[in-house]
């Protein structure tokens, strides 16, 4: 099955623009790339990459599908270099964004469905693969559940795995157990790596309290694994965590009452939840906001993410020049310039000083406002209602018709559309 729901993909977790998002220094991102996914988690596309890179891209190829089983679960996929990673139930595939061919399956090797039933379950969640930096090679770090029957006087039990695979070879690097969760058992919803920096990543995992009082009741774990040793850092019981960005696991902290819905977050009928940020180090409150029914964490990087609005990540506070509106989706360029778009306005913002550098509204006779659908390397890629066009980041202007291609995910090398067809960038 492939993702259908655009949203979805924004959630923990993990997108591409969002996947690897974040800077590892707290610094809100450069012209040197500070803030791009690669300079946060270290990872480096394939050695062996000899496509041409168009940076950005603003033409791009016929579209290309991928061989992709639509019968097998799809989990989400994620651009490195010329390489797309695509993470299903069974294995974790790499394609050729050029030709489309596919490079290498990893297999799973599940013993069973973490569930325990013969059907897969319905989990809405899209869940990319994460990049990393691991002793000169490129770990796609992904984690996965794996049920076991018990016998005699052991009980059923489900583990989390967290995996690393080489992006070069698709040979297993390391599995390693996480330990389970306290006071809790792992549900049937599949865990997923948030985030990686500095060696370091994020793992969230679902769960439903086992104790008298909240019998089947919903939470989650968080996790901090250290990528050298593969030793647990931190665990944090109760915490969901929902992205990684600039050394600050952002997410919920739950109460009692939680409830879990992949389309739009965590919910409580009382206002017992917070949105709150922990340090990837040691799990240490970095900053809180309590009292709230609902927490819904939209990733985007470069020192920002979204709860509601743009927010700071380093503070949680919400980003004074972000525009007001319903559905806002904000997409960082990797460099310089996050651009948030909502219904009625489309605005650019510097990632340094947080200032609005360029804003095209609804009500604007001179120009049409634009759909943007994501950013890149300066260039931003939106429609209108009778053109796809390409904006400059910096100053809002246009600086080409857009000429095929999806503005789902994009780097140097290709877009993708949210069915897993590439489109070769050619200029």
């Amino acid at each position: 099955m492939r993702a259908t729901h655009p949203h979805v993909m924004h959630l923990a977790l993990v997108a591409v623009l969002t996947v690897l998002a974040g800077c590892s220094d707290g610094a809100s991102g450069t012209d040197a790339d500070v803030g791009s996914p690669d300079a946060a988690s270290g990872a480096k596309p394939p050695a062996a990459a000899k496509t041409k890179a168009f940076d950005p891209p603003t033409k791009f190829g016929k579209e290309i599908p991928l061989p992709v089983d639509e019968d097998i679960k799809d989990w989400g996929f994620a651009l490195l270099g010329p390489t797309l990673y695509h993470r299903t139930s069974a294995a974790l595939d790499a394609y050729d964004t050029h030709s489309g061919r596919k490079l290498w399956s990893s297999s799973l090797g599940r013993k069973d469905w973490y569930t325990g039933k013969e059907r897969e379950p319905s989990d809405d969640q899209t869940i990319p693969p994460v990049f990393a930096q691991l002793d000169g090679h490129t770990g796609v770090l992904f984690a996965y559940a794996d049920y076991t029957k018990g016998s005699g006087t052991e009980p059923d039990r489900t583990d989390v795995y967290l995996r690393s695979v080489d992006a070069d070879s698709g040979k297993v690097s390391w599995t390693v157990r996480l330990p389970a969760p306290k006071g809790a058992t792992v549900s049937y919803l599949e865990p997923g790596v948030i985030g990686a920096e500095d060696g370091t990543a994020a793992i969230r995992v679902h769960t439903n309290r086992d104790d008298a009082d909240h019998d089947g009741g919903q939470s989650a774990t968080t996790y901090a694994v250290d990528l050298k040793s593969h030793q647990v850092i931190w665990q944090k019981d109760g915490f969901a965590g929902g992205t990684l960005d600039s050394g600050v696991v952002i997410g919920a902290q739950l109460g009692d009452k939680a409830t879990f819905q992949a389309i739009d977050g965590w919910h409580s009928q009382d206002e017992d939840l917070a949105l709150a940020g922990l340090a990837l180090t040691d799990g240490a409150p970095r900053w809180k906001h309590e009292g709230s029914t609902g927490v819904e964490v939209e990733e985007v990087g470069g020192g920002f993410f979204i709860a509601g609005s743009l927010r700071d990540s380093r503070t949680g506070e919400l980003v004074p020049s972000a525009p007001d509106g319903s559905f806002i989706h904000c997409f960082n360029d990797q460099r310089s310039v996050v651009v948030c778009n909502t219904k009625e306005t489309a605005r650019g913002i510097d990632t340094q000083s947080r200032k609005a550098l360029w804003t095209i509204s609804q009500d604007d006779p001179s120009r049409k406002k634009p759909d943007v659908g994501n950013a890149f390397h300066g260039a931003v890629y939106a429609a209108t209602d009778t053109d796809g066009v390409i904006l400059d980041a910096r100053t809002g202007k246009d600086r080409s018709i857009s000429h095929g291609g999806s503005n789902y995910m994009i780097n140097e090398y290709a877009a993708v559309d949210i069915y897993m067809s590439v489109y070769p960038a050619t200029g």
